[in-house]
């Protein structure tokens, strides 16, 4: 390999990082600042919660149940993270620590406005 193809090799890596970051920065925003999103409501009895974002979603964890996985993936979907989604909806035994997961893992892409 010559000098310039390892160059280019290296731009492109450091091309396909920075569009990386760039799109999780956007899907940050989109999730922990979801504006002119409908919340999920999470009704208990009498009682209802308008979930707003992502972070409000990890700090309600305790009152969802595995079995409203489906329903928060399509809120997710909705608020524009399709690969969450997917997730929670293969895995729906695992929802929680998914959550946690992804709200840790997008954290350090958010910028607030």
């Amino acid at each position: 390999m010559t000098i310039n193809d390892e160059e280019g090799k290296e731009r492109r890596i450091v091309r396909r990082i920075t569009e990386k970051k760039k799109e999780f920065s956007k899907l940050s925003s989109s999730l922990f600042e979801p504006v002119g999103k409908n919340p999920y409501y999470l009704n208990r009895d009498s009682d209802s919660t308008a979930i707003r974002n992502l972070i409000e979603l990890r700090d309600n964890l305790d009152a969802f149940s595995k079995e409203e996985a489906h329903w928060v993936a399509s809120w997710l979907e909705y608020l524009g993270d399709k690969e969450l989604a997917t997730r929670l909806r293969a895995m729906p035994e695992k929802f929680k620590e998914i959550i946690v997961e992804r709200c840790n893992e997008l954290r350090e892409f958010y910028h607030r406005k």
